[in-house]
């Protein structure tokens, strides 16, 4: 499929479901951002937005000791498990036009013995994103592009009634978008006006930004992986 059928199709899968959609994406934002500025509070004394615009305005740099970046990396994960359950949530509305309970569509990460194996998997897709960051930072974003297909493939091996080790959705998705990085690129590119306008209305257009966004992903996930990896076994 073209950029413009992916997003078509977005469209027209969220045509009469957008609030549903926008809840399931905004309610998941407010708990991970309240949970790490709670963490935040807790163990640096700081709160977040503050933090980040006194860097950004006055060049300061915040350090943390070892025991918050641990803390950190542990929560970032958790909450991260958060993200993975709306992926998992949005395929599954995809595929089959389910619309669970959407606090049930953000922990689904969490349940029915999706926890271990998502935790592991997403705490060594960070590690992994964050020693080719420090190598060097244009590798970083290339594996971060070789990896964007890691929770999707995880919920269709759960579908197909396996258990991915901690590695085999990660090194599946390098190996499935192998020669369409470029692709994913400029899908990704093509959003960019958009999130400027959404910038320009104080955030407001992220809103319904962030769920199209999101779809449209299923849906190139969908369109180059087909149901490979939900017929392993």
């Amino acid at each position: 499929m073209s950029r413009k059928e992916l997003k078509q199709a977005a469209k027209d899968q969220l045509r009469g479901h957008w609030g549903w959609a926008v809840c399931l994406s905004l309610f998941a934002y407010v708990i991970i951002y309240g949970a790490e500025d709670i963490v935040s509070l807790i163990f640096d004394k700081r709160e977040i937005v503050y933090t980040r615009i006194d860097e950004m305005a006055n060049g300061v740099v915040y350090h943390q000791s070892t025991t918050s970046s641990v803390i950190n990396l542990i929560v970032s994960v958790l909450l991260g498990l958060i993200v993975w359950g709306v992926y998992y949530t949005l395929l599954q509305f995809r595929d089959k036009g389910d619309q669970p309970n959407i606090f049930k569509g953000m922990f689904s990460a969490y349940t029915d013995g999706k926890f271990t194996s998502s935790f592991i998997t997403y705490l060594v897709e960070l590690i992994f994103l964050i020693l080719w960051t420090l190598l060097f930072i244009i590798p970083g974003i290339i594996k971060a592009f070789s990896y964007a297909m890691t929770p999707y493939i995880m919920k269709d091996l759960y579908d197909a009634g396996k258990t991915p080790t901690m590695t085999e959705a990660i090194t599946k998705s390098r190996h499935l978008m192998n020669g369409h990085k470029t692709d994913l690129f400029v899908l990704w590119l093509s959003f960019i006006g958009w999130a400027i306008l959404s910038v320009i209305t104080l955030g407001i257009g992220f809103i319904w930004l962030v769920p199209y966004y999101r779809q449209t992903m299923v849906n190139f996930y969908r369109d180059l992986a087909g149901d490979q990896f939900l017929k392993e076994n």
